[in-house]
């Protein structure tokens, strides 16, 4: 059989294991030369098969393995189709091969070590499937590959100690799988590499300080780990990295100072360790930074002052660690951040009165502080803001009635600080409130009426304040409200029957103990069909409990007591 004859059997043998189904190989058949099939290419010389390149036709079936004798074959592109089964190890006969790419189908078995016979091969893309067993140590003969990715497969063991053989590799990503073992310090000499992913695996031990040879190094992805030591200071050698995420594993100690050096640096996350250190001032000299996370750690002292120069900077979380101080002025200077999270740290004294120039700020979480003095007017000028979470400081002063500014607004959590005077009317004009938490101030006066403009709101919170005055009878108008606390209040007159007839059809969480209401428990209260929790207790509510209650089929909470009520609850 000639060599022609041998490939066209191949291409005939491959075509025999693709589902009928399948239209994108019609015009294989042998009225038409093999050369002008779809998804085939040959040398122009020889008319020899050197491509297969049949990427996202919707093929379904297995590989065959008759493809490992087209001997001429450089390319094989499979990726993003659902082919079943295992890889052919007869692969491992194409010795020209210089693609390999079967990325992002449903093959499943292990990775066959045949693949180390092929030294031509500079790309191997396997990710996206359902490959099990280990990374085969004859991966280490390919010794032109350049690119190199598992991603996403379900290999287990440890990265093989002979990647350094790899001389010439520019990228190995393998995350998402369960790899485990340490990483080999051999990494090191691969002084070609730009981007390591090796994140979401199970790989112990520390991170090699030979890593800080890789001098074109600019993604290095270790998150998701259980990575444990210090951070080697000679990832500051790496001055080419754009991209480093050491995030969720168990590193301890300080930040490296050197880390500063990384002036191209434009994501540093090193959240969810065990960092204990202060925060290098040095990290200010990364100019080109958009995310800076450093959240969930044991990180002390007081937040530089310099990182007010990451101007560039569009993310800065410090939430959860111990830091101390004040906030600084010049961290206002940072008007590309749509992220701010300084929550649960011990940070004191008062919001910066320039906090008005973040315009772009989207979310600003300062909660679980020590903050105190009022809440700033300015905080109205941050016109995109949708998240607001100031609760649980040390606030005090009015709610300025500048937050009605904020159209975008959907949380605005402001409960647990000694907040005083009336809940602004204007807070209305907020529109798109989907939480509003004021729970635990001093707030006084009535409920403004004008809440139940407030269509999207799910989560109205207002219990441990002084308000008085009655309940709202149109905060039946909130449709969507599955919480509605106004406990612990001094509110007075008779529960709204009307508004208890507008909830009807809603999954409510309700409570009303611990204020001054009296009169009877409306009939409309047994309408309530949806109502998971009621809470009335401890008011001044007189009569007979209605004989409708039993219409509330969900009730899985009721709580009627320190009331005049003159009857039993109805079975």
């Amino acid at each position: 059989m000639t060599s022609f004859q041998v490939e066209i059997e191949a291409l005939k043998g491959f075509k025999s294991l693709i589902s009928r189904d399948s239209v994108v190989l019609a015009d294989w058949i042998d009225e038409n030369h093999h050369c002008n099939w779809t998804g085939i290419s040959c040398d122009p010389l020889s008319n020899r098969v050197v491509s297969i390149s049949l990427l996202e036709k919707q093929l379904k079936g297995e590989i065959s393995p008759f493809l490992g004798n087209i001997s001429s074959l450089q390319v094989l592109d499979l990726s993003s189709n659902s082919f079943t089964g295992m890889i052919p190890s007869q692969l491992g006969h194409c010795l020209e091969l210089i693609e390999l790419v079967l990325y992002d189908n449903l093959l499943s078995g292990s990775i066959p070590r045949e693949l180390g016979y092929l030294s031509n091969l500079q790309l191997l893309d396997l990710g996206e499937n359902r490959l099990n067993g280990s990374i085969p140590d004859s991966i280490c003969n390919c010794t032109s590959l350049e690119a190199l990715g598992v991603i996403e497969n379900i290999l287990t063991g440890m990265i093989p100690s002979c990647i350094s053989s790899l001389a010439n590799l520019q990228i190995l990503t393998a995350y998402a799988n369960k790899l485990d073992g340490s990483i080999p310090l051999s990494i090191g000499k691969l002084r070609y590499l730009q981007t390591l992913d090796l994140s979401q695996n199970q790989l112990s031990g520390v991170i090699p300080s030979e890593i800080g040879s890789l001098l074109e190094l600019q993604y290095l992805q270790l998150m998701e780990n259980q990575i444990v030591g210090n951070i080697p200071r000679e990832l500051g050698l790496c001055e080419k990295l754009v991209y480093l995420n050491l995030y969720t594993n168990q590193l301890n100690g300080s930040i490296p100072s050197q880390l500063g050096d990384l002036l191209n640096l434009q994501m540093l996350q090193l959240h969810g360790n065990r960092l204990s250190s202060t925060i290098p001032p040095s990290l200010s000299k990364c100019k080109s930074l958009t995310r800076l996370g450093l959240s969930g750690n044991e990180l002390n002292g007081q937040i530089p002052p310099e990182l007010g120069n990451l101007r560039s900077l569009e993310s800065l979380t410090l939430h959860s660690n111990s830091l101390s101080g004040k906030i600084p002025a010049s961290l206002m200077d940072l008007t590309n951040l749509t992220y701010f999270s300084l929550s649960f740290n011990s940070l004191e004294g008062e919001i910066p009165k320039n906090i008005g120039s973040l315009h772009n700020l989207k979310r600003l979480v300062w909660s679980n502080n020590r903050l105190e003095g009022p809440v700033p007017r300015e905080i109205g000028n941050l016109s995109q803001l949708f998240r607001l979470n100031l609760a649980r400081n040390r606030f005090s002063g009015p709610i300025p009635s500048e937050i009605s500014k904020l159209s975008f607004l959907q949380g605005l959590y402001l409960g647990e600080n000694f907040l005083e005077g009336q809940i602004p009317e204007k807070i209305s004009e907020a529109k798109q409130l989907v939480e509003l938490q004021l729970q635990l101030n001093r707030l006084t006066g009535p409920i403004p009426d004008d809440l139940s403009k407030l269509e999207w709101l799910s989560y109205l919170d207002l219990h441990g304040n002084n308000l008085n005055g009655s309940i709202p009878r149109n905060l039946g108008n909130l449709n969507r409200l599955s919480k509605l606390d106004l406990s612990h209040n001094h509110l007075t007159g008779s529960i709204p029957g009307t508004m208890l007839e507008a909830m009807k059809n809603m999954q409510i969480y309700m409570n009303l103990s611990n204020n001054v209401l009296s009169g009877s428990i409306p009939e409309e209260l047994g309408g309530l069909e949806m109502v998971q929790a009621l809470d009335m207790s401890n008011n001044n509510l007189s009569g007979s409990i209605p004989i409708t209650l039993r219409g509330c089929k969900n009730l899985m909470l009721l709580d009627l007591s320190g009331n005049k009520l003159s009857n039993r609850i109805p079975a």
